[in-house]
């Protein structure tokens, strides 16, 4: 009678393997690589594509959440004076050239990061995690949910500036499931 039993239920299982949606999480990583910013004219911008990415490919039908989103490397303070480096960002594929331009049309996603004169920092996740900006998480997480496609820009909140990014990266840590 246990044989059975157990028969049956292994059956049932394998029967209904192929149906089972399980929650969680799941961790999508876009490479903003190394640039500079020489100047209050110059804007880095960088279109992000999370179709590019198979495990957003993946689960992107079944986004429920950001758990916890981070933007990670290493930045340096090329310039003579002290600097705030914000990130913006545009829901479409908008190419600023001008930080006037990125203020006035986009929203503020993470910052302000200072540094001294010289100074380079590496931004950790829990540095990162204090910096975002509540409006900005929102769009962000609309984004996420949406087309999956938006463009962030990296400037100086003010002044004159020159600073350069090292590794780049947004992380992205998505609820899914049913």
């Amino acid at each position: 009678m246990k044989t059975k039993r157990l028969i049956a239920g292994l059956a049932l299982l394998v029967a209904t393997a192929g149906c089972v949606l399980v929650s969680g999480q799941f961790l999508v990583n876009f490479d903003l690589g190394s640039f500079s910013v020489t100047s209050p004219t110059d804007v880095h911008s960088q279109l992000v594509d999370l179709n590019t990415i198979g495990d957003y490919n993946d689960h992107k039908d079944n986004l429920k959440g950001l758990a916890d989103v981070a933007i990670l490397g290493s930045i340096r303070n090329d310039g003579a004076e002290p600097v705030d480096i914000e990130v913006w960002m545009h829901p479409d594929d908008q190419p600023y050239i001008l930080a006037s331009d990125v203020k006035a049309n986009g929203i503020k996603l993470w910052g302000p990061f200072h540094l001294e004169p010289g100074e380079t920092k590496h931004v950790d996740w829990d540095t990162s995690a204090g910096l975002f900006d509540p409006l900005g998480k929102v769009t962000l997480l609309g984004e996420i949910k949406g087309d999956g496609i938006f463009t962030v820009y990296a400037l100086g909140a003010a002044g004159t500036y020159s600073f350069t990014v090292t590794d780049g990266q947004v992380v992205l840590v998505l609820n899914a499931g049913a």
